[in-house]
């Protein structure tokens, strides 16, 4: 017979999971509809605000769309074909072609992009430029950079109070390549490299091998440079590095298979890494430079979120649950299936998704028939993350 005292430590543990599960959630919190394109995660300045469309174009006219998470509502923001050509366009016969342009930042009175000069030459001149978002008029503008077939130039982010743009800039070497963290300060545009990192070349180096991603920090004090890697193809080991551009201080660790998710902890100690291929979570020790933790987490795992408070990480993934963790020491596992308006874009998710940048929200596309030709637009669900 159970014990009285038994029986009541029972039902106090049952109460606490209880709680635990009734805390940390993720809700529904809307729908809007918007044109069909790529989400990119992406810092734009206020944490209010995320990119949800590139620059596209329909007939004469160029268009961005900004979604306001307070609405929630979509910002389209338009102006004309001929003008980004006549000014970023590039001639190509008896034409001029257009240029292809991302979101880098929105804030009233401003919308600013990333221009990247048409394909088909061997170096592509890129600028940032800002639009009125009211009339679509060219406000400013200025050299960001010129690229080489086989470099990239990766937007990492806005910071919050909207003083500095950062971006990635990897080019090749006589030893590999080398990622350069580029800084643009908004106010004046200028434009300044603030640290380079090697990328050695990895023993049997294929283009893919050496694709990155660039992560930071809220108040980009710290960026994780992640090489891709993957098991069962071949492929080399890559690293993660971690740097410091104020100190050009920098260290490396081994690059989890498929390390997607990426999270900085609001304290600066830890960054957390989760593997899609593996279904784990590493903990980076920033002061140690080593992972010195690694746990379970879902499989095909895409995001990690710390949450608004910086005491849980959301693990989401493509699947019909989601973790939580309790931080710093991702203790106190919790699975909860997703409630029914937010599950079926979760499990179709396949990394196409936006965190907002204090952690409260995250966009995915919803799901659709595969059966019915893409339309033009489409829906996306808006879920906010309970801490």
């Amino acid at each position: 017979m159970r014990s009285p005292r038994l029986a009541l430590v029972v039902v106090l543990g049952a109460l606490a999971l209880s709680s635990f599960a009734a805390a940390q959630r993720v809700e529904l919190a809307g729908r809007v509809t918007a044109s069909r394109t790529v989400l990119a995660q992406r810092r734009v300045g206020e944490p209010r605000y995320v990119a949800i469309s590139d620059l596209f174009y329909r007939d004469r006219s160029a268009y961005l769309e900004v979604l306001d998470l307070t609405g929630p509502s979509v910002i389209q923001v338009k102006t004309r074909r001929s003008l980004l050509e006549k000014r970023f366009g590039a001639a190509r016969g008896g034409s001029v072609a257009a240029p292809q342009g991302e979101v880098v930042l929105y804030r009233d009175g401003a919308i600013g992009l990333a221009l990247t000069e048409a394909a088909g030459t061997a170096r592509r001149r890129v600028w940032y430029a800002e639009l009125d978002p009211r009339t679509g008029k060219l406000l400013r503008s200025a050299d960001l950079a010129t690229i080489r077939d086989g470099e990239q130039l990766e937007i990492v982010g806005v910071d919050a109070a909207g003083t500095a743009a950062w971006f990635a800039i990897t080019r090749r070497t006589g030893y590999g390549r080398a990622l350069v963290l580029h800084r643009l300060a908004l106010d004046t545009l200028e434009a300044r490299d603030m640290q380079g990192i090697e990328l050695p070349r990895r023993a049997g180096k294929t283009e893919r091998e050496h694709a990155v991603r660039v992560h930071a920090s809220a108040d980009f004090a710290r960026f994780a440079v992640v090489e891709y890697v993957e098991d069962g193809v071949g492929m080399a080991p890559g690293q993660v590095y971690v740097a410091e551009p104020a100190t050009g201080a920098s260290f490396a660790v081994p690059a989890p298979p498929a390390a997607y998710g990426v999270a900085f902890s609001a304290d600066g100690r830890y960054i957390y890494l989760g593997s899609s291929q593996r279904g784990t979570i590493s903990r980076i020790d920033v002061a140690g430079h080593r992972i010195d933790k690694q746990v379970a987490g879902p499989r095909f795992l895409h995001h990690l979120v710390i949450s608004r408070g910086g005491t849980r990480l959301f693990a989401l993934a493509s699947s019909s649950s989601y973790a939580v963790y309790d931080l710093p020491d991702l203790r106190a596992r919790s699975d909860a299936a997703h409630p029914a308006g937010v599950a079926a874009a979760m499990v179709e998710l396949h990394g196409n998704g936006i965190a907002s940048l204090d952690g409260a929200f995250f966009v995915a596309p919803d799901a659709e028939d595969p059966r019915k030709a893409p339309a033009a637009s489409r829906t996306y669900i808006i879920a906010r993350l309970v801490d």
